[in-house]
Parts: structure tokens; sequence; C-alpha cells
């Protein structure tokens, strides 16, 4: 005998076994049909449990005007399910299952905690104790839990429908009122609160006469006439068009929202809305209204949008590596901070990282630039080919050089190809993603060259025997080359190169750091480059006899 067929035999006329039970009663809507619902369904059960001495009733849970479609809405409910799953009792007292859930999910779900716990329901309509384990049972448990989630999308359509005939109709409603408005439910009209609409007006005129701001009416309405109105009322009662007169409705839909997810109000752009003008429900006279939408326009300060390099800056934050060093298995970004107390020595470390499988915690900003120049010499050296070609490009142009008076037109279509070989080499070279000053650096170099050897047509006019020294090219490109070794030194790590050269750092488990550059590329350091990282808590204490770092990991 299963636990609902024992609760079943405790609720036979004469038994004295003890039963702890509670009573649910819950109605979704408000009006006057339904007003003595819930204490109709409470005074059925009180009834049922004075005929049952052996039961001892617990609590008494109430939803008054709110639907079962969801359960995070009814507190209630939750209070008996806390009951439940807490203390335990063994019956629930509803008049229809309908009233404990509308939706399946949540249905289903208080099934398991009922067979969890061995309790059940017993529902009023019909004089059953439900047995939630019998399968025949299950099978006409969940056809009622359709049903019931059916209703209430049925109830949703309805809605929608009459909404719709409200829309083509023009007809107001409750929601269509605001400050100054009365709605009458018996006749449902919306009438002019008298009072209210003197205050309404008196607010315009103070705004728009006396050139008082919202804060102003605010403080006058708390002090003159006892009243509190909030600073957003206050603005929104300024920019109503309903005070002339002219309501809008159909200005959101709704997206119906059951069992775990919440329904959700989508507002709809003004091209949808239909006006509803109602001249007997304007209160304000509409020149004074124009007026106060043209005060509120010149009063609007247009403040100058910054450009996106601006505002992305701003966000990546103010420090050397912000916004570039990641924990690969989280994806959490490390934060600059201190290692010591004096707050000498800055690090990166990773805050509420207690569920990582990640060791490494920070790294010290030295260390990472010491990586970051190793990184970006590495790079420049890949370019050695790239000056090869250059300086082949520029014998072929000296050679060129090398003619007799007679090819100087032939010469110059031929310095301008070249010229435009060389614009080309100068792009492939930025394509390195060097920084505009190594760039600027290096077209200062070729536009000297380019100078000099316009410089040779004079040069060949007045002597066609004369020849440029073999040394010319060498000269011109060791004056390149040592320009650009100024640049591979990388002394001096500051933010703007990280952000033109550097992706992001990465810090895996294994302790290498990974830099990934901008070109696609990535260069890991290990153990080879005698760098440290520590995998210790934040707290530990730089100045200990046992170093600036107890925990370091190396890599």
């Amino acid at each position: 005998m299963n636990y609902a067929e024992q609760i079943k035999q405790k609720l036979q006329r004469g038994s004295t076994e003890p039963l702890k039970a509670v009573v649910y009663a819950r109605v979704s809507t408000d009006n006057e049909g339904q007003k003595d619902s819930c204490s109709n369904q409470v005074a059925m059960a009180e009834s049922f449990v004075s005929s049952h001495p052996n039961i001892e009733l617990l609590s008494i849970f109430v939803d008054d005007g709110i639907s079962g479609k969801n359960d995070f809405t009814r507190p209630q409910y939750n209070a008996m399910v806390d009951l439940l799953q807490t203390e335990g009792f063994d019956l629930i007292i509803t008049k229809a299952l309908s009233r404990l859930n509308r939706d399946e999910l949540n249905s289903l779900l208080l099934n398991s905690m009922l067979i969890e716990h061995n309790a059940t329901v017993y529902t009023l309509e019909d004089g059953q104790v439900h047995d939630f384990e019998d399968i025949n049972s299950g099978l006409l448990h969940s056809l009622k839990y359709a049903i019931d989630a059916q209703y209430v999308k049925q109830q949703s359509i309805n809605g929608r429908k009459t909404q719709e005939l409200r829309i083509q109709k023009k007809e107001l409603s409750a929601k269509d009122i605001s400050f100054g408005y009365d709605w009458h439910r018996d006749t449902k009209t919306i009438t002019i609160n008298e009072d209210q609409a003197e205050i309404v007006k008196w607010m315009f005129d103070e705004y728009v006469y006396r050139n008082c701001v919202p804060s102003d009416i605010q403080e006058q309405l708390k002090s003159k006439k006892g009243m509190y109105l909030s600073l957003r009322t206050i603005r929104n009662i300024i920019h109503d068009e309903r005070y002339i007169g002219n309501f809008y409705i159909n200005k959101r839909t709704s997206k119906l929202g059951t069992g775990k997810s919440k329904s959700k109000r989508i507002p709809l752009p003004k091209e949808q809305w239909v006006l509803c003008e109602r001249p007997d429900l304007q209160i304000v006279d509409e020149d004074v209204f124009k007026m106060a939408q043209r005060v509120h326009n010149n009063r609007i300060t247009v403040y100058e949008k910054p450009d996106k390099e601006v505002t992305k800056a701003y966000f990546q934050g103010t420090h050397l590596y912000a916004s570039k060093v990641f924990c690969p298995v989280c994806g959490q970004p490390y934060q600059y901070g201190f290692s010591d107390r004096a707050k000498q020595i800055p690090l990166y470390m990773i805050k509420n990282h207690s569920e990582c499988t990640n060791p490494v915690r920070r790294i010290k900003e030295e260390d990472l630039k010491e990586i970051t120049q190793m990184t970006l010499r590495k790079m420049t050296e890949n370019q050695d080919d790239l000056f090869d070609s250059l300086e082949k490009t520029l014998s072929d142009v000296v050679k060129t050089y090398k003619v007799d008076r007679s090819g100087v037109e032939k010469f110059k279509k031929q310095k301008a190809a070249k010229e435009k070989q060389l614009d080309n080499l100068i792009d492939q070279l930025s394509e390195s993603d060097l920084t505009d000053q190594a760039k600027n650096r290096i077209k200062s170099k070729i536009n000297a060259i380019s100078s000099e050897l316009d410089g040779l047509d004079k040069e060949i006019e007045k002597s066609s025997s004369a020849k440029l020294d073999g040394s010319y090219v060498n000269d011109k490109m060791n004056q390149i080359r040592r320009a650009l070794l100024e640049l591979r030194k990388f002394d001096v790590i500051d933010r703007q190169k990280i952000l033109n050269y550097i992706d992001h750092i990465s810090m895996p488990a294994d302790g290498n750091v990974q830099i990934y550059l901008k070109t696609g590329d990535m260069t890991g350091f290990g153990a080879s480059n005698d760098l440290r990282v520590c995998t210790g808590g934040i707290q530990d204490d730089p100045c200990s006899k046992h170093g600036p770092y107890p925990h370091f990991q190396s890599l």
C-alpha cells in the first residue's frame, strides 16, 4: 500500500490516525463575480477539516487575485512549498487542481515534491485523494494539466481579440487614465478629477510662465500642497498629450509567459499607436501645452558626442595592460593592483576566481613588460627579407640613373615606375603593424632618397659622364637600418605600443604566458625565459622572509 492509499484510509470517518494538512486557495481576478471566491474556498476547506478531528491544520495559504500560470508571482504558494520541503505535511486541501497551478511544468514539479515528501492533494470539488504514483492516474493528471495550461493560453488569445476590438472602436479603459482622471468601473467611463486637474494646470503654468524646472515643481507640491510626485511623473505630465484630449491606445503589446518565464510587455513604434481624440477630457489649453514643449526643447543641452576611439579608451581603462590579460579557462580579465602595502609594485590579478581550475592568479607588470619587449623584438626580426627587396629596388634606381643625356626622358618614365615600387614597399612595411612614428621615419628616409634622386636630373644635364659613388646605396640602406634598429629596441613599453601591437595576453594553467599579436601571430614564454607568475592568494606578504611571492610557479 502506497502513502496515498494510507492517507485515503486516514480520511475515512472514525479514523483516529493523525494527519497534517494545509489549505490553499487562489483566484486569478478581483472582479465582483469572484470577490468572495477565496473566502468561499477557505470556508469549504475548514468545513472539511472540522468533520475530520484527526486532521491537524498547520496553515492556510491564500493568493487572491493572482494567476496560476506562474509560481514566482505567488508568495503564498511558495510559502506552502517551503513548508513542505522544510517541515513537511501529509495533505494539501484545495478546491481543484487548477487552483494550485495552471501550467504543466509547475504542476509536474509539485507532483515530484509531493511524491518525495510522501504527501498528496485532496480536491474538494470531487472529494478525491490524488495518487500521483499511480500510472493510470498519472495519465489523467497529465491530461488535466494540459487542459489547464490550454485554458491560460486561450484566455490570452481572448484578451488579444478584446484588445483588437477595443482598438477598432477606439474605446478607452482603466489603464488609459493618469493623474487628473478617474475611472468608473460600473459605467466603464473616464471623467476629469477636478481637484487633480487644477494641480495639473498649476504645474503647466509654473513650467511655462515662471520658468520652473521639475525639481522646483516637486518642492512646491510638497511644501505648499502637501503632495509628493516623483520627478519622472512630473516630466511625464509635462509631455503627456492626454491633457489636451489626445489619448493613444495600442502603445504596447505583450508576450505570454508561463511556467518559469515572465510575461513581457513590448512597446510598439509610434506609427502603430491609435489616436483617440477626447476633447471632453481636455484639461490644459493646447497653446500652453505647445509652449511647454518649446520650453523643454530650448532647455535641452546638446553635448558633443565623443569619437569612438575616446569612448573605447575610456572603457578599456587607463592602466598599461588594462583589458589585455585574460584567463583562458573562465575568460575573466586580470585587474590592476599592487603586491605590497606601499603600492610600489604593480601587478595584474584576477578576482572571484575560486570556481576556476586555473591556479595562475596574478603576474607582475614588470614581467609583462619584459615579455612584451621580447615579443615585439622578435616580430621585427622577420622583416629582413623586406629590407633586402628594398635594397635591390634602390640599387635598380641608381643604375637607371647611369645613362647618357639622350636617355633622360626614358629615365623619367622608369623613375616614376620605380617610385611606385617604393610606395608599394612602404605599404608592405605598414602592414607589419609598425606605429605611426616608425612609419613616418621610414617614409622620411625614402623621401630624402627620392629628393636626392630628383636632383640627379640636373647633374646628368651638366655632365653625362658623371657617375654615382658605388657606396651610395649602402649608405642609404644603412641609414634606414639604423633608424629601424632604434625602433626594434622597444626600450619603453607604453600604452600606445600595447594597443597597436597586442591583441590579448593569455595566462593558461600550464604556466606559459601567451602573447597574441594583432598580426595573428602568437608567442609563448616558458621556463627558458625565466619568468614567474604567482598562483597564491592576494594576501601574500611581499615583505615576508620567504620572498616576495611564496607561491611562485616557474614558467
